[in-house]
């Protein structure tokens, strides 16, 4: 009999060597089966945007629902993995979860850092963006609550619109 386990878990922080497997296994179980739902769990303090920008990508272009699960901490680029999941998105009752701009460091002469200063500012407007499209939040507020560390608990959340709903323990 095959098993039908459809978890992916993202933990640590996201850089490549940590989110290259989530990929290839999120596309491995996609292709056994394009129609039944992955379950992606996330425990992560965030890291590289750009390795966030491809999970979210990778789960927009699959036919079946990603579900996102934040196991205790969602922060940053995790947050917006969590916030785009195209499934049931949900986090535990104690997760905290935390979204601000990318923190960008550059260098070089003047005319190499107004190159990467106006990407910097594209970035965080496509942050804006994504975060307008998973919450439905009005862009003006979220400009505002990226300016800084922006923490929520589930409950907040939920209000928020990050999240669809909370998972309780069983009393």
């Amino acid at each position: 009999m095959q098993s039908l386990n459809r978890d992916v878990y993202l933990l640590g922080r996201m850089e490549t060597e940590i989110v290259e497997p989530v990929i290839k296994r999120i596309l491995k179980l996609y292709r056994k089966s394009e129609d039944l739902d992955i379950n992606l769990y996330i425990n992560s303090s965030g890291g590289n945007g750009y390795n966030a920008d491809a999970v979210i990508a990778i789960m927009h272009m699959l036919k079946c629902k990603v579900n996102t699960i934040c196991l205790g901490h969602a922060l940053s680029g995790a947050c917006e993995i969590l916030a785009s999941g195209t499934g049931n998105r949900q986090a535990y009752e104690f997760a905290t979860i935390m979204f601000h701009q990318t923190l960008w460091e550059a260098d070089g002469d003047i005319t190499n850092l107004e190159i990467q200063a106006k990407q910097g500012i594209r970035f965080r407007e496509a942050q804006i963006d994504l975060l307008h499209r998973a919450t439905k939040k009005d862009k003006s507020i979220l400009k505002k609550d990226i300016e800084r560390d922006h923490y929520l608990s589930a409950k907040e959340a939920l209000e928020y619109g990050i999240i669809d709903s909370i998972i309780h323990f069983n009393k």
